[in-house]
């Protein structure tokens, strides 16, 4: 399988990968930490950065605001190849750019590069804590997967899948 290209474009926004060092205490988004709690609907939170230390390709989800001469990052999605399926480990929106639909223009984004390195199915376990997360994968087209134990390791939530 080929690399995780380094960016990601629609007319909507853009997608940079995201290096261990970017979510560095020091270096990070006022909203990161914030986005890491809601992650997993309550405490404790979903650090980013040992995702991105364990491999998972990451990227910043950049838009153009009003008044902006550049991009601003308003979010994070992170994923990974497990043999042919595209496994969403983290996906967050800072709080002040909630409800504008900046994820879910972010997944197709990540889904078409998968589907370009062989991916044929999306997954995403959603914890039973967030039920904000359920919804907007449901709306993005996944369901609940039906053999979800295959995918093993117990978790207080639901695998969600989807046939790219």
């Amino acid at each position: 399988m080929s690399e995780w290209p380094g960016s990601l474009r629609s007319s909507r926004l853009s997608l940079g990968r995201l290096q261990a060092a970017d979510v560095a205490p020091e270096r990070q988004p006022d909203w990161l930490a914030e986005a890491e709690r809601a992650v997993l609907g309550a405490d404790p939170g979903c650090p980013l950065s040992p995702l991105v230390d364990a491999g998972d390709a990451a990227y910043w989800i950049r838009v153009k605001l009003d008044g902006d001469r550049g991009l601003t990052s308003v979010g994070a999605c992170a994923a990974r190849l497990e043999a042919r399926d595209l496994v969403w480990s983290w996906l967050a929106v800072g709080d002040p750019w909630r409800a504008f639909g900046y994820g879910g223009a972010a997944v197709p984004l990540v889904e078409r590069a998968a589907l370009g390195q062989g991916a044929q199915v999306s997954r995403v376990r959603v914890p039973a804590s967030n039920g904000v997360a359920l919804y907007f994968w449901l709306r993005l087209g996944y369901r609940t997967a039906r053999d979800e134990n295959r995918w093993g390791e117990p978790y207080p939530g639901t695998w969600m899948s989807r046939t790219l």
